[in-house]
Order: structure tokens, then C-alpha cells, then sequence
């Protein structure tokens, strides 16, 4: 069932200079985030992510279109009710928004206090998210006293004081070196695993995407250009920029170029062997290769893995009889996809 459903979504922002043309940002999005995702919106800078999640909990008003969440069209509701849907909605951000001047347990207190709630009741759930976010030990400490990662747990535990059911994090790990990336990740997975909470995750970063989400949708120029489940985009990208994205972290068949220079580095017949989950392994393509005599190595590419599902490309410089060559990969070509380079591509 879907907790956020966008149907053909326009954000349109005046011009800045007089006789100039409108900006539009969003432009005729539709799309669902299904209830205990952990959806991935992915694009390059300027393509729209940000402000289509500042649509999704209302800071931004919607020009056309509507934005059911959890069962409402936010759309339709005045500032005050708006407060309300916003209740149900936790934010986690680049740069952290902490408060400089309150301690960590009172960061986390903030939204509660606003909520109304009773002090009793706000101290027991603040010492809950301490010890969920694992920084129980720092609760009078000042955001100046922590590192990058621990600020950033401290605004996932903000973020879940009220006991939102949807989680927006934009770029939320942008900031972080790759070992505080991937703790801050993992934690984001227990909460998705753990407590219910569906993810909204707005990156640029494709390893983010492959790291933690199920569902993608990738972004262009305000559009979104392709979506659905990860492995799939991944694997087997459509778009052109999906494509591009997917090369930043999955070397797949080499380009012209890359094919040239591996062409002088490499004797033989340049091979790309393409898998996806559900294919012969690669282990058989080289034993296949292997009983039929042939030398070869791995020249480019790799195999990825997510989520158990293993997909990738490797490209071999195979040497030995034309012949033989030719019937071996007609073999392997009955259980994995085959592209052979041919020398005038690669010219």
C-alpha cells in the first residue's frame, strides 16, 4: 500500500529577473512510495530531488497537481492542518540542524516539547532514542563536542521523537567520510527494519542507493526518467542518465575508449560476459573457457551485489584458435549474455 502517492507533481517558481521565464523544478512528477520502503530519489545537482521532498512534507506548496500522504492530499489542507500531517513526517538533514546552544538530550526534546508533550513522558522517550542511536553516554553534551556521525545520529533521534511514520533524509550522509557513511547507513536500515519507519532517501550518491534502498526513482531536469526496484535499475538501466549513474559505480561494457587503451595493454579477443541474479555464475564461464583450452584474464568490470541478487560485467582478453573461441562462446552464450568487442569499435 502506498503511504506517499505524487500524481503528475508541478513546482513552478517565478522569475527571479523581470520578463524572464517561470523556473520550473518539478515538473509532472507521478510516482509511489509504498509503505516500508526505503526509497531512493537520486539525481545531479539542480534536477529537482530536494525541492520534490519539500513538497512531500508540505514546506513547499505544490503548483499543480496532488500529494497524498498516509492517506491525505496534503494539497488541499490549510497551514494548521498541515502542522498536523508534519507531526507524522521526521527530517534528517546534510548539515545536521542541530541546535548549537541546547545539549544533545534537549535537541532530541525539541519537536516532543513543541508536540505538548508531559516532561516525564518526554525524558523516557529521549533516553529510548539515546540508547536506539547508541549515544546514551552523550546526552549533556553540546553539538560542538561530537563528530560528524554522532551529530548526524542525533538528528535521526530528533527526527523520531514524535514517532513519524515516514523518514526524509535529504543528502543526509553527503558530509560524512565513507566509514561514517556506511555506520550512519546501517543505522537507517534498523530504523526502516526495526520500527516500520518507510525512508525517503534524496542522494546524488549512487553507492548510498545500492547501500540501503529498495525502490529508486532517478531525476532529470525536474523529471523523473526511470523507477523501480534497484536491482533492476541497476542491472539493466533505460535512460541514458540512469546509465551514466550507474557507470559511477558499476563498471559495465567498456566505452570506445576504454576498449582502445585496454587493446593495447591486452593481446587477444576482447569479451564482455554480462550476469544478472538468476544467470550461470561467472565460476562456469571459466571453467567453460578453461576446458576448451583457451588463455584468458579479467581485463575490466566486476560483479555487484544487492540485497543477495548479484549482478556486473566482466570483460576477458581471450587468446587462442578464432575457431575455437567462436564455438566456446556460443556455448556460454546459452546461459550468459555475450558482447565481443570488435577491433573496428575499438579503432
Amino acid at each position: 500500500m502506498a503511504i506517499v502517492t505524487l500524481t503528475d507533481v508541478t513546482k513552478t517558481y517565478p522569475a527571479a529577473v523581470k520578463g524572464a521565464q517561470p523556473v520550473t523544478a518539478v515538473g509532472g512528477v507521478t510516482l509511489d512510495i509504498e509503505q516500508g520502503d526505503v526509497f531512493g530519489i537520486i539525481g545531479y545537482s539542480g534536477a529537482g530531488k530536494s525541492t520534490l521532498v519539500r513538497l512531500i512534507n508540505a514546506l513547499e506548496p505544490a503548483t499543480s497537481g496532488s500529494i497524498v500522504v498516509d492517506g491525505v492530499d496534503i494539497t488541499t489542507l490549510s497551514e494548521r492542518e498541515l502542522r498536523d500531517v508534519r507531526g507524522g513526517i521526521g527530517m534528517i538533514f546534510q548539515q545536521f540542524n542541530l541546535f548549537a546552544s541546547k545539549t544533545v538530550k534537549a535537541n532530541i526534546a525539541y519537536p516532543l516539547r513543541l508536540a505538548g508533550w508531559k516532561k516525564a513522558d518526554i525524558d523516557e522517550r529521549v533516553a529510548e532514542l539515546l540508547a536506539f542511536v547508541g549515544l546514551s553516554d552523550k546526552a549533556k553534551a553540546y553539538p560542538e563536542q561530537l563528530s560528524g556521525g554522532q551529530k548526524q545520529r542525533v538528528g535521526i533521534a530528533r527526527a523520531l521523537a514524535t514517532r513519524p511514520a515516514i523518514l526524509l533524509a535529504d543528502e543526509a550522509t553527503s558530509a560524512l567520510d565513507p566509514q561514517t557513511t556506511h555506520e550512519v547507513l546501517a543505522l537507517l536500515r534498523r530504523v526502516n527494519r526495526e520500527q516500520g519507519v518507510t525512508i525517503v532517501v534524496i542522494t546524488h550518491e549512487m553507492d548510498v542507493i545500492q547501500t540501503i534502498a529498495t525502490k529508486v526513482a532517478v531525476m532529470e531536469h525536474g523529471q523523473v526518467i526511470e523507477q523501480g526496484d534497484v536491482f533492476e535499475v541497476f542491472s539493466d538501466p533505460q535512460n541514458p542518465a540512469s546509465q551514466r549513474f550507474v557507470g559511477t559505480v558499476i563498471k559495465g561494457i567498456p566505452s570506445p575508449a576504454e576498449a582502445a587503451s585496454l587493446r593495447e595493454r591486452h593481446d587477444g579477443r576482447l569479451v564482455t560476459f554480462s550476469f544478472r541474479d538468476g544467470d550461470s555464475s561467472q565460476a562456469q564461464v571459466f571453467v567453460d573457457l578453461a576446458q576448451a583450452g583457451l588463455d584468458f584474464e579479467l581485463v575490466y568490470g566486476g560483479i555487484n551485489d544487492i540485497r543477495g541478487r548479484a549482478f556486473g560485467h566482466l570483460t576477458l582478453a581471450i587468446r587462442g584458435a578464432d575457431a575455437v573461441i567462436d564455438a566456446t562462446l556460443t556455448r556460454i552464450g546459452a546461459h550468459a549474455t555475450v558482447t565481443e568487442i570488435a577491433p573496428e569499435e575499438v579503432a
